[in-house]
């Protein structure tokens, strides 16, 4: 049986909320009624862990990753 396909819609609600355990969490609701969760991390780890270079502010860290993905040349994590 084939899955279904997600639903897509032009317009988003955002919205953060805060867990119990004091973590952050981006919430996106669309018109049609489905969420999608996000936890917030740090931005430096997450960079690292997506390809970026080891050394840097985080700006930069994250502006090499998206140049890579944007020439095709997407980065594994080493």
């Amino acid at each position: 049986m084939a899955s279904k396909p997600k639903r897509r819609d032009k317009a988003l609600e955002i919205r953060t909320f805060t867990g119990t355990a004091g973590e952050s969490y981006l919430v996106f609701r669309t018109t049609g009624g489905s969420f999608h969760t996000f936890v917030e991390v740090e931005a430096k780890e997450a960079a690292r862990q997506c390809g970026g270079p080891a050394k840097g502010n985080t700006r930069r860290m994250w502006q090499s990753i998206w140049d890579a993905q944007s020439e095709g040349r997407a980065r594994l994590p080493a």
